[in-house]
């Protein structure tokens, strides 16, 4: 049996776009465009690289990120979702 995690959401909040601040709510496991979809540069939490990403309206994306950059980003309206792990098999 593998190991597979789940995971729901726990909040969600309005995402602060900044060019030098991480998002003041910290760490979001998904982020969603309820305003115009477009194109959102973000920082993924691992530390890794900025990458650009396109939002839809209205589809739920799971990638967690510590930040949406202001340059870069035409989505407007992003929600993030916060994250909290439910279960884990064979644990």
């Amino acid at each position: 049996m593998s190991d597979i995690a789940a995971v729901t959401y726990t909040n969600a909040v309005a995402v602060t776009v900044s060019d030098t601040t991480a998002d003041p709510a910290g760490i979001l496991a998904a982020l969603q465009c309820t305003g115009t979809a477009g194109l959102a540069k973000v920082q993924p939490a691992n530390g890794s690289a900025a990458v650009v990403i396109y939002l839809a309206l209205g589809v739920v994306v799971p990638l967690a990120v510590s930040r949406v950059w202001s340059t870069g980003t035409a989505a407007t309206n992003i929600i993030g979702f916060k994250a909290m792990p439910i279960s884990k098999a064979g644990a």
